[in-house]
């Protein structure tokens, strides 16, 4: 069957689903990364001031992933004690941006994972990367309501917490 740009139907079907298997193994691939996790540095970027004079602290998200995390039996780390003594320096990156207009607020949440890693050809090489990352998180919210976006982010870090123990069982089991 042809579309009407003369494209065949199977042909882009074959296409959507090599992507989506494509997708998942991917996923499953940063998901491995996971395993064994049992602690993180929290690192938390500040957050816009008009959102910080409306409600919506950094100190507070900072808790709220910390206290999410230990909930979770996922330890976390002072700066220092990671790179002096924590396997892979796991940094769990949590980046919330937010515009204020009329009332209102625009919201982008970002949770990642940084690992060290080393490089195949050369293994004396490590460096910091990206090894697992949540779907980003977008919105609008009443800036009375801003405690709807730390729920939002407590959610994803639960989703992270999840993550891990599904990485760590599949490893073991």
């Amino acid at each position: 069957m042809k579309t009407a740009r003369g494209m065949e139907t199977g042909s882009v079907l074959t296409v959507l689903e090599a992507s989506c298997r494509r997708r998942s193994l991917a996923a499953e691939t940063f998901r491995a990364t996971l395993a064994g996790l049992a602690e993180v540095h929290v690192q938390v970027e500040p957050v816009n001031d008009d959102a910080e004079r409306d409600g919506f602290r950094r100190a507070d998200v900072q808790a709220d992933v910390e206290s999410t995390l230990r909930a979770g039996d996922i330890g976390i780390v002072t700066q220092t004690a990671l790179f002096a003594s924590v396997p892979g320096t796991p940094v769990l990156h949590v980046d919330v941006m937010t515009v204020g207009l009329d009332g209102r607020y625009a919201y982008s949440a970002r949770l990642e994972l940084w690992q060290a890693v080393r490089l195949v050809r050369r293994p004396a090489v490590t460096a910091l990367a990206l090894t697992w990352s949540a779907p980003q998180i977008v919105g609008t919210v009443a800036a009375e309501n801003l405690t709807e976006l730390r729920g939002a982010v407590r959610a994803a870090v639960t989703g992270f917490v999840e993550e891990c123990r599904t990485a760590t069982a599949g490893a073991t089991g």
